[in-house]
């Protein structure tokens, strides 16, 4: 039998031999020139190439739903985002949660070239500015999203956000116009901008399994009559979905999208509708309005 103290002898040696293999590789990298914040970022990106990307970018927010948590741990009931019905402490109580949520990066630059999906979202943004495309509609804003506009290039182009809960200092943003509100109260609060839009842009919200998860038919079809409501004829909804999204991804699309949108490639061709990147974890939707 063995005894306790040799247990925590032995635990603590293979502790520090862990913490020895650690060091090492840490030197060898530094050896090779990287500085430390470079492996961190490196880290980082490891981390951030699988769908947990999505809740530190806010997806909830555009959403209009959050994971609650108790003081046991988390709890995998999300809330429904009726903002209307809450009373203002519980629209007090929603905002400050979903601020655990929201990922600012330090490097804004790395972020775009390395992160996830972010390397492929920085090459298509750019080719919004040369397309056939007057007015835009990103849903989510972050401090990170400042680059779109930039990236899109283009003075004869409209870039607007939509964002019920802004960044902490909202100068960070760069659009023409703000929507800030959900999207399923986006006709109630914004009138004015039925058929205003020739695409929308949504990475991150609509398509990311635990909004699905808690989304039941009535949402869905809010969310997505939202969408369409927003849309001039024959305007484009940029989808983008994560892996697992749904159960069953065409039965999705047939019930609720296909009746008022039709899937077809973008920019002659560029793209096809499930453009798939990072081994399929990241596909890309394109709906045209009926």
């Amino acid at each position: 039998m063995v005894s306790i103290g040799a247990r925590k002898k032995n635990s603590s040696l293979g502790f520090c031999t862990k913490r020895v293999v650690v060091i090492v590789s840490a030197l060898a990298l530094l050896a090779l020139g990287l500085q430390a914040s470079s492996l961190i970022r490196s880290l980082e990106h490891d981390l951030l190439q699988h769908s947990f990307e999505k809740p530190m970018n806010a997806t909830l927010s555009g959403a209009a739903v959050l994971t609650e948590t108790n003081q046991i741990g988390t709890n995998d009931r999300i809330i429904g985002g009726d903002s209307d019905a809450m009373s203002e402490v519980e629209k007090e109580k929603l905002k400050q949660k979903m601020e655990a949520w929201v990922y600012e990066p330090k490097n804004i630059n790395y972020f775009w070239k390395k992160m996830g999906d972010r390397p492929f979202q920085r090459e298509f943004y750019s080719r919004l500015g040369k397309g056939n495309f007057n007015r835009l509609l990103d849903v989510g804003a972050r401090s990170y999203n400042k680059l779109c506009k930039d990236l899109i290039n283009s003075t004869s182009v409209e870039y607007f956000q939509m964002e019920p809960n802004l960044p902490p200092d909202p100068s960070d943003l760069k659009n023409d116009g703000l929507l800030e509100c959900y999207m399923n109260e986006v006709r109630e609060k914004y009138p004015d901008q039925v058929s205003n839009f020739d695409l929308i842009i949504d990475f991150g919200v609509f398509g990311w399994k635990l909004v699905q998860n808690e989304f039941n038919d009535a949402k869905v079809k809010g969310y997505v009559d939202s969408v369409k409501w927003l849309l001039r004829d024959k305007g484009c909804w940029v989808l983008k979905t994560d892996q697992g999204w749904v159960p069953n991804e065409v039965e999705f699309f047939d019930k609720h999208i296909l009746p008022y949108f039709t899937m077809k490639d973008f920019d002659n061709h560029a793209y096809e509708s499930g453009h798939s990147i990072k081994g399929g974890n990241f596909n890309f939707f394109f709906f045209y309005k009926k």
